[in-house]
């Protein structure tokens, strides 16, 4: 369905990328605290699992929102579908990617960025070429789809090559998108959800 920015649909569109961000957040601060963990503690299989589980969801929604983004970029809700559809998603999200790689490198290089950042050697000059394509393939076998190649993919390897890119994408992302001060968004019929206790509810 096509759209204008600043009509009903795009207000709802727009409520359902605040969903999906949201969970995107919440899944990479969960995390967070599975990796902290797991590092002063050292290896164990549980914490593995949690913080596998969770970084899941992590990319999971982190893709799933950068569609949403997509569709209201291109005014159009289907926008993400049709035939070869991921080849213009996969070309979107490398080109945000290596736009604050770019913006990244600039600031270090002329002197603005924050006294914390890392050094230019931490930065490649260009975002991986599959990074997209291997962001979508991991978003599929890891939290989307349940196939038997999934106990045998490495999550670590994909984390080791590609999460800073896929942190920057995150980080960029949460000025308009993250948690504000002030009352919880209202998301319509997210958050109005509730259980109503009968006698059929089974906790």
């Amino acid at each position: 369905m096509t759209f204008q920015c600043g009509d009903d649909t795009d207000k709802t569109l727009c409520e359902a990328i605040t969903h999906e961000f949201l969970r995107c957040h919440d899944a990479f601060k969960e995390f967070e605290m599975f990796a902290t963990l797991t590092v002063t503690k050292g290896p164990d299989r549980r914490l593995s699992y949690l913080a596998y589980n969770s970084y899941s969801r992590f990319i999971h929604y982190l893709y799933e929102f950068m569609l949403g983004a997509y569709c209201r970029e291109h005014e159009n809700t289907k926008a993400t579908r049709g035939r070869n559809s991921f080849l213009r998603t996969d070309a979107y999200i490398n080109h945000h990617a290596q736009r604050i790689l770019t913006n990244k490198r600039t600031a270090i290089l002329n002197g603005t960025a924050p006294d914390w950042e890392n050094s230019i050697s931490a930065y490649p000059e260009n975002i991986p070429l599959d990074f997209a394509a291997t962001l979508r393939g991991w978003r599929n076998s890891s939290s989307g789809h349940v196939d038997a190649e999934r106990p045998a993919k490495k999550l670590s390897v994909f984390f080791r090559d590609y999460h800073m890119f896929l942190h920057m994408l995150y980080r960029d992302c949460m000025y308009q998108w993250g948690p504000k001060e002030g009352p919880f968004p209202d998301l319509q019929e997210i958050t109005d959800f509730s259980i109503q206790l009968t006698e059929t509810f089974i906790p």
